[in-house]
């Protein structure tokens, strides 16, 4: 099988919509590195196939069409190269490299080289869905789990909920850190494969279960500790349902926001019953640490 990788290089303010619609066109998954003259450089892969054309046009539509929605893309360029499966998987392993995250130490399932002493080792490989760790808005969102179980307030990760879970990484991270029950969620469904095998390979399956799913529909239970590493736009429809599902007293990370949306998203967090306690910054990204208000009244 042959794949297309689309490299569209913008200005920050532009990174969320084109990320959005590289993960509408079924990529799987959105890689971010940093480019010259603070610049940005997203890259994704699509199969080959009668809709690459299409994509191709949408892409470069999109971009045309930023600013009447008031975004900046500076000089926007986007490259394509096709490769095959093997050439992929090496495109991604160049990108992919062992980091630390406080206590957590992410690192490739092919990479050998030993953990800090002490660390946490959570082993992955990504395949085709965003969340090898070294987004911004993930290790954010890793930051607020390890401070959280850091801090002696294990109680808040009783039973956590992992919503975008990707390729599982922030699932098994919260086993590792000590939750008693993780539920991760997708609606993309080679990104639930991928985090099913992820965790397997971590040995937390008998802790945590991925499925397929919308957000929060169809789920009854609640959770202490929720998870979202969400595009702004869905966690204006996520928060409301997330206070129904969050445990008294609990936490919510919602992370994978834009600088320039935060007002949006804290607006709809404080009607939806939330307060927030602390905003995360890395680069243009920002995660929302979000607990239940008293008005609201207690979930139970």
């Amino acid at each position: 099988m042959k794949w297309l990788e689309i490299t569209i290089t913008t200005a920050p303010p532009a990174v969320e919509a084109i990320a959005d619609l590289l993960l509408a066109c079924r990529s799987g998954g959105v890689a971010e590195e940093a480019a010259p003259s603070g610049r940005v450089r997203l890259r994704a892969y699509v199969p080959t196939g009668p809709a690459m054309k299409a994509t191709l046009h949408a892409v470069r539509d999109l971009l045309r069409r930023l600013p009447e929605f008031g975004l900046d893309a500076g000089p926007a360029t986007v490259e394509t190269t096709e490769i095959d499966d093997e050439g992929w998987a090496h495109a991604w392993k160049d990108h992919f490299r062992p980091f630390a995250v406080g206590r957590l130490w992410i690192t490739p399932t092919w990479d050998r080289r030993p953990p800090p002493e002490d660390g946490v080792v959570i082993e992955l490989d990504p395949g085709m869905a965003f969340g090898s760790g070294l987004h911004p808005s993930t290790q954010m969102c890793l930051q607020v789990l390890d401070s959280l179980c850091r801090d002696g307030s294990s109680g808040l990760v009783g039973t956590v909920f992992d919503i975008g879970t990707g390729s599982g990484i922030l699932a098994i991270a919260a086993a590792r850190l000590g939750a008693s029950r993780v539920l991760a969620r997708d609606n993309d469904p080679t990104s639930v494969e991928v985090a099913r095998r992820n965790v397997a390979h971590n040995r937390v399956a008998d802790r945590v279960t991925v499925e397929e799913g919308d957000l929060l529909a169809g789920v009854e239970e609640r959770a202490q500790l929720i998870l979202a590493n969400l595009t702004a736009e869905l966690h204006l429809v996520f928060l409301p349902q997330a206070r129904l599902h969050l445990l008294a007293p609990g936490r919510l990370a919602a992370s994978g926001i834009v600088a320039e949306r935060v007002p949006v998203v804290e607006a709809a967090a404080r009607a939806a019953g939330f307060a927030v306690l602390q905003t995360l910054r890395s680069g243009e990204w920002r995660c929302l640490v979000l607990a239940p208000t008293p008005a609201a009244g207690p979930v139970r």
